[in-house]
């Protein structure tokens, strides 16, 4: 017997209001009738769900990981509702688009902006860290995300599409002292006021690895600023250094107003890519904003 997506919907209810009796009236069906949808739906699945108590109801682990489900369904038909909605209007998406700052910063505003003269769209974008990107796409929050290819490896049900290198250079305002010179090591910039990305993203665990394996003590003197406009911003105005990927002070170095100094050590480059739920059937504008990305991507490769 497979399970029946109402009964889905009303165990999130009972996730969301934390009793059966609040659930039902929010589902607008009598408490037994909810009661009885609960108990077909742990008869399918032969386990329990929901533990009830003086308290409330409380979903236990395999009770959460069904409403993780219930919830990807909910988001699903709202954009279906929505898609419909906007198709009759001679209106294409909606398209949500998920980016790591170096994305957002690149290559995801150059394929959006080639989609403008082919018609009217609706298309959101999203900036955020790898991991957070990728739990979106999961949920069915992102139609597509751009980030660092390796994350999803593992999870059969993610494809990853590479599209470009990235190369971590050090970077540094024009007229910085070290603004001139060729090669830059670590060691060079142990005095030096640094501004960095805060912990957690795929970026800045590369960056404390880059310290790690060189054998330097990670900076003290440190700034950690968020967004990425921030902290480009940061160096610009002062003698902070930070390394960054070609790619997301692309504009920057092109109207110099930043400085971009190859690194003496060696750091392995960080393969971007598309990442789409393999199952996921995407709509025709989705389809073509990958196509248009991929026709892209060589122009974002790092010079070798």
């Amino acid at each position: 017997m497979e399970i029946d997506p109402r009964q889905l919907r009303h165990l999130l209810a009972v996730s969301r209001a934390g009793s059966f009796s609040k659930a039902a009236e929010t589902l607008h069906i009598s408490q037994p009738a909810l009661s009885a949808s609960i108990a077909r739906l742990e008869d399918v699945v032969g386990i329990r769900l929901v533990e009830r108590g003086r308290h409330g109801a409380r979903l236990n682990a395999a009770g959460e990981i069904l409403t993780r489900h219930a919830r990807s369904i909910e988001t699903v038909l709202a954009t279906a509702r929505w898609e419909a909605a906007s198709h009759d209007r001679g209106i294409a998406g909606p398209l949500s688009i998920g980016g790591t700052p170096l994305a957002t910063a690149s290559i995801i505003p150059r394929a959006v902006a080639a989609l403008t003269g082919e018609g009217r769209y609706t298309i959101e974008i999203v900036e955020g860290v790898d991991e957070e990107l990728i739990a979106r796409l999961l949920r069915h929050e992102l139609d597509v995300v751009i980030s660092n290819i390796g994350l999803t490896d593992g999870r059969p049900e993610v494809t990853a599409i590479p599209l470009f290198h990235a190369r971590v250079v050090v970077v540094v305002r024009p007229g910085h002292p070290l603004a001139t010179r060729r090669q830059v090591s670590l060691s060079d910039l142990a005095d030096a006021l640094w501004v960095l990305p805060p912990e957690g993203g795929a970026f800045r665990m590369q960056v404390e690895a880059l310290f790690t394996t060189s054998g330097r003590p990670f900076p003290t003197n440190l700034v950690q600023a968020a967004p990425f406009s921030v902290l480009k911003e940061l160096v610009r105005q002062s003698d902070a250094v930070t390394v960054l990927s070609d790619q997301i002070v692309g504009s920057e170095l092109r109207d110099g107003l930043l400085v971009a100094i190859p690194l003496r050590e060696k750091v392995a480059p960080r393969m971007f890519g598309i990442h789409l739920l393999r199952d996921r059937q995407l709509s025709p504008l989705a389809s073509r904003f990958i196509d248009v990305t991929r026709q892209l991507a060589p122009s974002f490769e790092i010079r070798r």
